[in-house]
């Protein structure tokens, strides 16, 4: 099958999962079963099947109910900045050139079509305005107000990247509301067979492709909240154009400080998902969630998240299977070995790690936060496509 197939089929598979755990799941529990350990692994090995053999490929699923919040400088409200976010990093091991990174914003919308009706009105309203324009932002809640120097967040870099390559890090992302596909419980989760539910009849009338998740909504530049966004991609459409690097917006690994807020961001994200001392369970036992550890945490580089997540996943993956590998982690090992010695010399060959200086006083940041996430880490000679 083709990877947007596949990758219909794990969506379909986690929604079912989610309502074999719930009588009928939220927003964060359709999310938490995408995102969680006994799922995402199954979209590990369809991302894998798609991939040369030469590619080593991560996938890891961060769930955590600590969504950072934002308030837009024309609001007096704030609200949460997504419910998903994408992450695609892919390493060179020769270092022929820079590792390559791109993230996506998503945020749910149950629903039975793949419309979000009308977002006017509270903090609904404040979510469209700051996905349709990207104006300047202060961080609320589990975000700092804004990056070191700076006293709001401007993805837009004060003029110098424009509103359409801003809103291209966001999109709304619909839900189908009912009991779509069924399953039962098994071993690993993501092998359990599905079958059609209740309200499949209802998802082929009116969800594309037979998928419980469309996404592609951006609010354009004149659009009202009113008047909502129509989400008309499946997700395994969006998932590949995703992973082949054509939808979501373009990052610069590793970069903490300047003018890039949005770079600053997603690294943030990074960091916060895989503190060692931020060890997180959002439990809801009526929505059947159980959200495992956020992970542990990254150093000053840009490798290091990803690093620190491969470990853990493959710890995990040892202990369910004493004959599991540790490729990935071995070969993140000797990429920051190479790269990130901490010798001078290897700085002074990237400029885009500086020396942090140990002088700055930072200021005091509030209780941090990150997104729900899905991390895909590849590594390879070429930037591989699928």
């Amino acid at each position: 099958m083709t990877i947007e197939q596949d990758v219909r089929d794990y969506v379909n598979k986690s929604h079912a999962n989610a309502w074999l755990l719930a009588l009928k799941p939220d927003e964060p529990a359709l999310v938490s079963s995408f995102l969680s350990r006994s799922m995402y692994r199954g979209l590990r090995h369809v991302i894998k099947s798609h991939m040369t053999p030469s590619t080593t490929v991560m996938v890891r699923g961060i769930f955590t109910h600590q969504t950072p919040k934002v308030l837009l400088k024309t609001r007096s409200q704030s609200c949460e900045i997504a419910d998903l976010m994408l992450v695609r990093q892919h390493f060179y091991p020769s270092r022929r050139k820079p590792t390559s990174g791109h993230a996506l914003l998503l945020q749910a919308k149950k629903c039975p079509y793949p419309q979000t009706g009308s977002v006017a009105g509270g903090t609904q309203e404040c979510q469209f305005e700051l996905y349709r324009d990207w104006s300047p932002f202060e961080g609320t809640t589990r975000l700092p107000k804004g990056p070191t120097g700076s006293n709001a967040w401007d993805f837009q870099q004060g003029g110098l990247v424009s509103q359409a390559i801003a809103a291209s890090c966001s999109e709304y992302l619909t839900v189908f509301d009912q009991h779509a596909f069924s399953t039962v419980a098994a071993y690993p989760q993501w092998q359990a067979p599905v079958v059609n539910g209740p309200y499949f009849p209802q998802l082929t009338g009116n969800y594309p492709q037979n998928c419980t998740w469309s996404a592609g909504g951006r609010p354009s530049s004149t659009g009202t909240a009113s008047a909502g966004v129509m989400c008309s991609d499946d997700f395994g459409t969006v998932f590949s154009e995703f992973l082949n690097g054509h939808r979501g917006r373009s990052f610069t690994s590793g970069v903490s400080s300047g003018t890039d807020h949005w770079s600053i961001f997603v690294n943030l994200m990074l960091q916060i998902s895989a503190r060692p001392n931020g060890d997180y369970v959002y439990t809801s036992k009526n929505q059947g969630v159980i959200a495992g550890m956020r992970g542990r945490n990254l150093a000053f580089a840009e490798a290091v998240p990803s690093l620190l997540h491969c470990i853990d996943d493959e710890v995990d993956a040892f202990l369910e299977d004493p004959n599991s590998t540790f490729e990935m982690s071995n070969r993140m090992l000797d990429l920051v070995g190479s790269r990130f010695s901490g010798s001078r010399q290897n700085q002074e060959a990237d400029p885009r790690l500086p020396e942090p200086p140990d002088d700055v006083d930072k200021p005091e940041q509030p209780s941090p936060g990150h997104i729900p996430l899905l991390l895909i880490t590849t590594i390879g000679d070429d930037f591989p496509t699928v």
